[in-house]
């Protein structure tokens, strides 16, 4: 009888888990799978699932825990147990037990990469030049050569062979590579800490876009600038293979999962806690894994005195905002720029007042970039559009139609610009056939977007045009059937057509899809008396 019901209970821990993993809660997940290992302690896969699910969770003492506990036969045909009991060697100063592990074929596919790059950096910690030559042996695939090159320079530095570094370490920031802020940190501190200011300049140069570096290295350039003297980077093993990881961790495989990036970046941060561009990572992952509490709690972690300490309070921000803390967003945001005002932390407020409603201060944000862009000869499209909409929002429509007309100027053939502009004119009873022909040249860029063929259907309707506009608006009502605003264009038109009883069920329907206030007062007048007899009235604000 005890046996019958462990089986059903372990049973019903492996189905939970499956559950948890199908809707995405990898910590749930981990919770059943270690449940059900620890009730069948031989069965290898699911030691597998237990600690793979668990550093998916970020828990890797957890992880290690459970790999430890495990018989040595049963984890060794677990990828995950081995990986997770190697950066537990590798913390503890156990490198050649390290090394041992990462020869075994157990490690799999998965982790093909991450496995090359430890075993050549812990090779490189007793002969740097047998890690060089791992390095150079690993197949040469454009989507990690950047990555390669970066590890081949960090093992360079180790060795005390800073000449051979440099000129891997701008090899790399020549080359794809993600973790580019990072890798220019390190090679322009090692140039910077040996006398070769320009060369730190220059590195710097090679990941600055528009004059706007990352974080780290926008902190190494201002302490150049400042006369301040730069200190050589500490490596040892151990945050060498925290850098290994990071760095190899920044491909588009691992980032497009948000489960392995939070296994990555959480081995990275058992390595080096102090390691803050992996803790951004981590707390991206947990963002995607909807662990909003978890990712902010891992901004949270990163210093004030970080370089990186302001970009965690605007992601901390963003992820606020979109769980509907506007206020808190808001703080953060402002905390962030306190810290510094770079571009892109600017443009990044100005976004997040402006979904806010706080126009007023979004407009002066986005002034401040338009100004610093101008003064370095820069003109951004996407930057105009986005004053465009605050413009317009606040009643500044020369301003917006401006704004929009010098961003057409860069991209004619926007058609997101061309829609608000065209619906801008609509809208206003201006420019008509002018906005019809901008706003179907965005439709036919766009045929599967809602909103551009809601544009074209409210442009017939203006034009008087009803059975043209119906069919346009039930176009759109299909692409984006949680849209108030297009659910009620849609009412509208079939009321003007003369299909009053399709009109109100439309105008219902809008109500239950939280319009604004001013759209849920007009609702409700339609409901009560249907549209006025006059047609010329303006209904909606978004272009």
């Amino acid at each position: 009888m005890l046996d019958e019901l462990r089986t059903q209970q372990e049973y019903a821990d492996f189905v939970a888990a499956r559950y948890a993993g199908m809707i995405g809660d990898a910590a749930s997940a981990a919770t059943y799978y270690r449940r059900a290992s620890e009730s069948s302690p031989e069965d290898p896969g699911l030691l597998e699932r237990a600690t793979l699910s668990t550093l998916a969770s970020g828990d890797v003492k957890e992880a290690i825990r459970i790999s430890k506990a495990a018989k040595a036969r049963v984890s060794e045909e677990s990828p995950s147990a081995e990986l997770a009991l190697i950066v537990d060697d590798i913390a503890n100063g156990r490198i050649k037990s390290a090394e041992a592990r990462l020869k075994k074929p157990v490690l799999g596919a998965l982790n093909i990469d991450l496995a090359a790059f430890l075993s050549a950096w812990l090779t490189a910690v007793d002969n740097a030049d047998a890690g060089v030559l791992e390095v150079d042996a690993l197949p040469g695939r454009r989507m990690i050569a950047g990555e390669q090159a970066a590890l081949k320079a960090l093992i360079l530095m180790n060795a005390g062979r800073d000449e051979d570094a440099m000129v891997s370490f701008r090899h790399a920031l020549r080359l794809p590579l993600a973790s580019r802020d990072q890798v220019a940190v390190l090679g322009a501190s090692l140039a910077a800490s040996r006398g070769r200011i320009e060369d730190a300049r220059d590195m710097i140069e090679l990941v600055s876009v528009d004059g706007e570096t990352g974080a780290g290295a926008g902190r190494l350039l201002a302490d150049l600038d400042a006369g301040k003297k730069i200190a050589r980077p500490k490596v040892d093993a151990r945050r060498g293979a925290a850098l290994a990881i990071y760095i190899i961790s920044g491909t588009n495989l691992v980032r497009s999962s948000p489960d392995l990036s939070a296994l990555r970046h959480a081995l990275a941060l058992h390595l080096d806690p102090d390691l803050a561009v992996a803790r951004l990572a981590l707390a991206e992952a947990y963002a995607r894994q909807d662990r909003p509490n978890d990712a902010v709690a891992a901004l949270r972690s990163v210093p004030a005195s970080s370089s990186w300490a302001a970009d965690a309070l605007m992601e901390e921000a963003a992820i606020l905002s979109d769980h509907g803390m506007t206020p808190e967003a808001l703080a953060a945001a402002d905390r962030a720029l306190a810290l510094g005002e770079r571009r892109e932390l600017v443009l990044r407020a100005g976004d997040l007042n402006r979904i806010a409603g706080r126009m007023d201060v979004a407009r002066k944000l986005y002034d401040r970039v338009v100004t610093t862009d101008a003064s370095r000869g820069l003109t951004d499209w996407r930057v105009l559009f986005a004053r465009a909409t605050v413009r317009s929002e606040t009643g500044d429509w020369p301003g917006a139609e401006a704004d929009l007309n010098a961003a057409l100027a860069i991209e004619p053939d926007r058609p997101e610009l061309l829609n608000y502009l065209g619906y801008g004119w609509i809208n206003r009873g201006e420019r008509m056939p002018e906005g019809l022909a901008l706003i179907k040249r965005a439709a036919e860029a766009r045929p599967d977007q809602g909103y551009i063929l809601d544009s074209l259907g409210w442009a017939y309707f203006r034009l008087g045009q009803y059975d043209v506009a119906v069919e346009h608006l039930e176009r759109a009502a299909e692409l984006s059937p949680t849209e108030s605003e297009i659910i009620e264009h849609l009412g509208d038109a079939y009321w003007r057509a003369g299909r009053t009883v399709e009109a109100k069920f439309e105008w219902k329907a809008a109500l239950g899809l939280k319009p604004t206030p001013v759209n849920e007062a007009a609702l409700r007048t339609k409901l009560d008396r249907g549209l006025p007899i006059s047609p010329g009235a303006s209904l909606a604000s978004r272009p």
